[in-house]
């Protein structure tokens, strides 16, 4: 328990530090807080509440865990993020001189327009006809996935139809990554020239992607497609037309507090609303239904991460060696070796179900799962470098509608280095995605940086 507080009390004296440079809108930021919302919180409550936590996750086999394997977890993964902020901050001495605290919406000129409308589109006429095609091939589980699924509340098959409607990758990348982003586009055309035409086309993209991520049945990239639309409208409507800074009244600020809250508790309901229909419990009355939903979505929210992260560390190496880049798929096609299944393998030796699985990590502990002590300190130094390079490079963008709605996406990018492994991030949860949608879009393929 000592190391424990000695723990929270070194991670919060950082957080304190360096607070004007974490709580920006930039790359970095994203991450360390996505970081410590879902992996550290848990990780580090986790000595105060193992009889509970072994009591939700009763399929785990957490009586294997011991409070060596806890120290040594909160030891890697507070010791992890403070590598990548030393890295990060490093870098940014690097190519500033000093300590720069970034914020990428600190935008002081109207935003320009640097799209190109004809390769809009024409990936809109693409997209359209692939869908058509391939909706139309998938249409049965689609309606057992509806229906049977969400509707009838069947955990079974919602399984089958999100395996059958992802089995091919250019769907998956159009859904994920592509059709959020034409969305985005979509919404400055409509607050920009607010015609009729503009409408009908942001609503169309809107209620497309909507239903599309809807029924990947997954919550996680709805409720990051609704944020990342958000915050855009957010920007484009502060940015679009800078008017003269004033002091807001407190009736306007009231208002903002107000849809502020409007946001979180519709994002909040709507995840309720998927976990409701994700579960087969059953509820007496409509505050019992809410009191246990919203308790399996924050036993999730500081839960899904913060376990893994012990199971990898008891694993690795004791149980089997460190992975190296085994797991990543695209390079076991390319040099012909076995794939190392790392999420899969962990789930099968710590669940207690006869289920197929997987297990999250973190890219901070995945360097640990994959590389040992060594790896990790290497990797995590590296991470923080190229989250310093990025955000330099974000820097430099003029504020035109196609970076800022790039700038968006990496931070859903950053948000993902809590989710998932480096190569993962870039690769599949689309930052290599974002970044071909960014450069195709742009006016005469031309990127344009500040004076």
């Amino acid at each position: 328990m000592t190391a424990t507080y000695v723990l929270i009390f070194v991670l919060l004296f950082h957080i304190i530090l360096f607070r004007k440079m974490i709580f920006r809108w930039n790359a970095f930021g994203i991450f360390f807080i996505a970081t410590c919302i879902f992996s550290i919180v848990g990780i580090m409550m986790f000595p105060f509440m193992k009889l509970y936590a072994m009591r939700t996750f009763m399929t785990f086999k957490l009586e294997m865990i011991t409070d060596q394997d806890v120290f040594r977890t909160q030891m890697l993964a507070v010791g992890g993020v403070l590598i990548v902020l030393y890295a990060y901050v490093f870098g940014l001495l690097l190519m500033y001189k000093r300590v720069e605290c970034i914020d990428h919406f600190k935008i002081e000129s109207p935003i320009k327009n640097n799209l190109s409308k004809v390769n809009f589109y024409f990936i809109l006429i693409f997209i359209s006809c692939f869908l058509l095609i391939y909706l139309l091939i998938k249409r049965n589980i689609l309606i057992s996935g509806f229906f049977d699924g969400l509707i009838g509340r069947k955990p079974e098959a919602l399984l089958i139809s999100r395996r059958g409607i992802t089995s091919n990758y250019l769907y998956v990348v159009i859904t994920y990554n592509l059709l959020p982003f034409l969305t985005i586009v979509g919404l400055f055309l409509m607050m920009k020239k607010k015609t009729l035409a503009s409408r009908l086309l942001f609503i169309g993209l809107f209620s497309v992607s909507f239903l599309l991520i809807l029924l990947l049945f997954q919550k996680r990239p709805l409720i990051l497609f609704l944020l990342s639309l958000f915050l855009s409208a957010f920007v484009f409507k502060k940015y679009i037309n800078i008017r003269e800074k004033r002091v807001r009244t407190a009736k306007e600020k009231k208002k903002l507090r107000r849809r502020t809250m409007i946001i979180g508790a519709s994002l909040f309901s709507i995840l309720l609303l998927l976990y409701y229909s994700a579960t087969t419990y059953k509820f007496d009355n409509i505050f019992e239904g809410v009191w246990k939903l919203t308790e399996v979505v924050l036993t999730r929210v500081f839960g899904r991460l913060s376990i893994p992260a012990f199971c990898y560390v008891h694993y690795f190496p004791a149980v089997d060696d460190h992975y190296a880049l085994t797991n990543i798929g695209m390079f076991s096609k390319i040099f012909r070796f076995e794939l190392y299944p790392d999420s899969k393998v962990l789930y099968e030796y710590f669940t207690r179900n006869n289920k197929e699985g997987s297990l999250a990590i973190n890219s901070v502990l995945d360097f640990y799962g994959a590389f040992g002590y060594t790896g990790f300190i290497i990797g995590n130094t590296i991470m923080g470098l190229l989250l310093s390079a990025l955000d330099a490079f974000l820097n430099r963008l003029e504020k035109n509608n196609i970076n800022i709605i790039f700038i968006v996406f990496c931070f859903v990018f950053a948000y993902y280095l809590s989710q998932a492994s480096l190569a993962r991030s870039l690769l599949g949860y689309g930052f290599f995605f974002f970044m071909i949608a960014w450069l195709f879009l742009q006016k005469n393929f031309r990127i344009k940086f500040r004076p």
